[in-house]
């Protein structure tokens, strides 16, 4: 009689990652990148701005650049390495702020289908298209400044973060100075763009300008922080501004005051509903 032959499957020792491990690897990765790579990326741009006398004509106040002028002239092949690297390391930053991004907005919708409305009055999602359309643009240390104070926010507090912040205004009182610096750099932003359209950096300075002051719109009617530091500073103007203004400066405050409220009032449905 024939033996039956019994056939043992080894259970395999190796540990799989689950998708949630994964997109948290990724998400740490992805800010990781932006504070690291942003930080090299800005001793870069500081070194170049030591150097502006050599690549500005003082004839013209400094103003006209001379965009043949480079560190590194040499014709070799990592001279050319040399020469992009700022820009590679700009973009791999933002290439990182894609990633914490992109799995924060899949986290937050999935299962869901949120509407244009819902997505653009997210401000993960703000960011993510401020990040997507710096990429295409010339790189700046102005840009790229707000992006890492978010990632260093995130990076500080990761875990209570990645295992669920219980008081989320315990953690806004505590980054409540990193989230003020975040919203006054955002308005340079605003300032040095304006700069470059005036003085006409390059033929793309105004699309660039007016792209980015339509997201602002989008910060300025959901961001908190933002409008807090904006009405901060407006109230600090209030003695500077002449009388003959004075009342349009206070429909400008009661505007973002009123965008506060509202802030607040949504933020009370959704306890209510939690």
């Amino acid at each position: 009689m024939p033996q039956k032959i019994k056939i043992i499957q080894k259970k395999s020792t190796e540990k799989h990652l689950s998708p949630l491990q994964i997109q948290k690897y990724v998400w740490l990765a992805g800010h990781a990148m932006t504070l690291a790579l942003g930080l090299l990326f800005s001793v870069t741009y500081l070194l170049q701005c030591l150097i502006f006398f050599k690549y500005r004509s003082w004839k013209w106040l400094f103003l006209r650049m001379n965009r043949s002028y480079s560190f590194f002239s040499g014709h070799r092949w990592y001279h050319a390495i040399l020469r992009w690297t700022p820009a590679l390391l700009y973009r791999l930053a933002l290439i990182g702020t894609f990633m914490s991004l992109g799995v924060t907005s899949y986290q937050n919708s999935r299962g869901l289908h949120p509407q244009w409305f819902e997505m653009l009055s997210a401000e993960n999602f703000q960011y993510l298209l401020i990040s997507v359309f710096w990429f295409f643009t010339g790189a700046s240390v102005f840009k790229i400044a707000p992006l890492m104070l978010l990632s260093y926010m995130h990076l500080t507090n990761w875990k209570q973060e990645i295992d669920g912040m219980k008081d989320e205004d315990e953690v806004t009182k505590k980054y409540a100075p990193v989230l003020n610096i975040l919203a006054i750099s955002e308005m340079l932003v605003a300032v040095s763009l304006a700069l470059d359209a005036i003085l006409l950096k390059s033929s793309s300075s105004g699309v660039v300008l007016v792209v980015y002051l339509g997201i602002y719109w989008l910060r300025i009617n959901f961001s908190p922080y933002v409008q807090i530091t904006m009405l901060r500073l407006l109230s600090k103007l209030d003695k500077k501004v002449p009388p003959k203004y004075h009342d349009q400066w206070e429909i400008i405050k009661k505007f973002i005051y009123s965008k506060i409220q509202d802030h607040e009032k949504r933020k009370t449905a959704i306890k209510k509903t939690a």
